[in-house]
């Protein structure tokens, strides 16, 4: 019996650590806000999103901008407000996807200090090659991903995602625009039957950016050029 106390205790202590949590921005100097910003595109258009959390980047304490303060977003010569659309998180869209585009986000307060020096310039954009259409077995062949151009200096990164896998992720050495999933890289999910699925390959060049020091050290600003594509694999 005590044991399952225990055991019980100690589910409803983790349930409730997984809560999120949000508190006013009128309670929260700038120096306390952690700002977790990204960019992604893909194309012609660029997604933009600004997390808020106080306690770090990894807070599960949410900010809620109110009382004249906000979130806006500059790029192409337009300027955006970023709206919430959840608690602690805002986002916007832009109609360019181009290398080197800047995107400027500020935080402008109503009663502490503004963070407006937040900027990051979008990588080049790229293409996933041709990918193998005659179902290539995980256990017994390579698979062969190219992508171009490359040889830059930006983060490359791979995910590799299925119902018939388990989640598979690359930082990739380089830009070198090849890498290979060698036979028995992907591990099945079906233990001794494993089964064909389709298989979305997704490439990510990342560019960091800079974020103003008025805002928590843990703040981040990358700019992200996404391509996805996909393939079927059989056992």
């Amino acid at each position: 019996m005590k044991l399952g106390l225990a055991a019980l205790a100690l589910l409803a202590f983790a349930a409730g650590c997984s809560q999120k949590e949000t508190t006013s921005s009128s309670n929260i100097r700038t120096q306390g806000i952690a700002a977790t910003m990204k960019v992604t595109t893909g194309g012609q258009n660029s997604s933009v999103e600004a997390i808020l959390r106080v306690g770090g980047d990894e807070s599960n304490t949410y900010v809620i901008l109110e009382n004249g303060d906000k979130l806006t977003c500059e790029a192409g010569g337009e300027t955006k407000d970023l709206h919430a659309e959840a608690e602690g998180i805002y986002r916007n869209t832009f109609a360019t996807g181009a290398e080197n585009t800047e995107f400027k986000i500020a935080l402008l307060r109503d009663k502490d200090d503004d963070a407006v020096s937040n900027s990051v310039k979008l990588p080049a954009p790229f293409k996933i090659g041709a990918l193998p259409s005659n179902n290539p077995s995980r256990e017994k062949d390579d698979v062969t991903i190219t992508w171009d151009p490359s040889g830059g200096s930006d983060d490359m990164t791979l995910d590799v995602t299925g119902s018939c896998i388990f989640d598979e992720h690359v930082d990739l050495p380089g830009d070198s625009g090849s890498y290979t999933l060698a036979k028995g890289s992907l591990e099945s999910t079906g233990g001794s039957n494993p089964e064909s699925c389709d298989l979305d390959v997704t490439i990510m060049r990342t560019r960091n950016g800079t974020t103003d020091t008025n805002l928590d050290n843990e703040s981040t600003f990358k700019a992200i050029q996404q391509q996805t594509s996909k393939f079927t694999s059989a056992p």
